[in-house]
């Protein structure tokens, strides 16, 4: 089979032995500007009582509800959709993984702290996933860029009751920061530690993460966000009263969305 892109040895051996594979060279200049302004235009989308997109608010250093991330919106904008279910970025994980892959879920997202991603799974948690992380800028240090633990895929990760890594153990471990240019591609597996800082600097850090799983464990995407619509649904469609604690405690743990609720608290 012809590929749109050929993974290397390299790549492949690093993803097996690290845990994440960096590829560099899958996105064109003009694809990489067609992806700022794809991003540009899921950020700017409607709060539709009806959308089924999923935006998430946070509230920022200066006291502001401003747009955190918005997830399931693979199949209402058509360039992602292309892009995120499209023969190069397919065949780049059948490379690395020698199966064929599925969508799982996808979203636009800022910072977080230490997790594995399979904590956020539920009950889909035990299935093979892997992610890419697509970055839209250029991510490094200074804007918090994300950081990694090499090899914790083949590590016992203790988890907290937060769903997020035991302090203790983020402490003791060497974190590397991934520095990616925009175009860049990270892709590491659910079990593999990883975090991001603070951005301290003016430029934004945008990126994009999509999720997969294995064809042969069936197409999941729906089933997924169907359930995570209706326990902890976009922030504009809440409702007044109605605790989405168990919902925040799968799905925005070690997030700034949780600042939502704290805000909705104090008010």
């Amino acid at each position: 089979m012809a590929y749109p892109y050929l993974v290397n040895d390299s790549q492949l051996a690093c993803l097996q032995g690290k845990g994440y594979a960096i590829i560099t060279d899958a996105l064109s200049p003009m694809e990489i500007q067609t992806l700022q302004i794809w991003t540009q235009q899921v950020h700017d989308l409607p709060r539709l009582e009806d959308c089924q997109y999923i935006p998430y608010e946070e509230v920022n250093t200066s006291g502001e509800r401003v747009l955190c991330r918005t997830e399931n919106f693979a199949k209402y904008h058509d360039g992602f959709g292309d892009l995120l279910m499209g023969s190069k970025l397919l065949g780049i994980l059948k490379q690395l993984s020698g199966k064929e892959m599925v969508l799982f879920k996808e979203k636009s997202s800022g910072g977080f702290q230490p997790h594995v991603d399979r904590s956020g799974y539920g009950n889909f948690k035990t299935i093979d996933h892997l992610a890419i992380n697509l970055a839209v800028d250029d991510s490094n240090v200074l804007n918090g860029c994300i950081e990694v633990v090499e090899g914790s895929h083949k590590m016992h990760v203790p988890i907290g009751n937060d769903n997020c890594i035991k302090p203790e153990w983020v402490q003791a471990q060497k974190w590397l920061h991934v520095e990616l240019k925009a175009g860049d591609l990270l892709i590491f597996g659910s079990s593999l530690a990883h975090r991001s800082g603070p951005n301290l600097s003016a430029e934004g850090r945008r990126a994009v993460y999509a999720t997969y799983n294995c064809k042969s464990e069936g197409d999941l995407h729906d089933a997924y966000y169907e359930k995570r619509a209706r326990l902890f649904p976009a922030t504009h469609k809440r409702m007044p009263g109605v605790d989405y604690s168990i919902g925040a405690q799968s799905y925005a743990y070690g997030t700034p969305m949780r600042s939502i609720e704290s805000s909705d608290e104090s008010s």
